[in-house]
């Protein structure tokens, strides 16, 4: 097991002060509940590494990347990735919400997970919410 997969519990039990997020619930979306002080946790610590991710992406941009500057945006981007999947994994199972393909899911002000449905006709391409 890599040291980032073994290590994880703890970052995600050091993180102190939650991120809050800032979108408010939209017309035809449904409260479907609140998510528990560890998926909060795990959201704060997805949302702290994409935009370590992005800052350096940005100022790369602007200079010549060295190889150990890209791979540590590859590396940022992917472990966002995942925290991102394990969030949303942890939401649909504390809320028992595995529907069929045609609801997304989203996160609003005070931590509420939302179900929309999407448009008709529209195939939905992510398998896996807030992809």
């Amino acid at each position: 097991m890599s040291t980032w997969l073994k290590l994880l519990p703890l970052e995600i039990q050091g993180v102190e002060s939650l991120i809050e997020p800032i979108t408010e619930v939209g017309e035809g979306e449904t409260v479907a509940g609140e998510v528990s002080d560890g998926l909060r946790r795990i959201w704060t610590l997805y949302q702290g590494v994409k935009k370590a991710a992005d800052l350096l992406g940005i100022e790369v941009r602007y200079s010549k990347a060295s190889d150990e500057e890209s791979g540590k945006i590859i590396e940022l981007m992917h472990k966002s990735r995942a925290l991102e999947q394990i969030f949303w994994i942890g939401a649909l199972d504390e809320l028992e919400l595995w529907r069929g393909p045609l609801e997304q899911y989203g996160l609003r002000v005070g931590w509420k997970v939302v179900i929309f449905k999407l448009p008709e006709g529209v195939f939905p391409f992510r398998l896996l919410p807030g992809m």
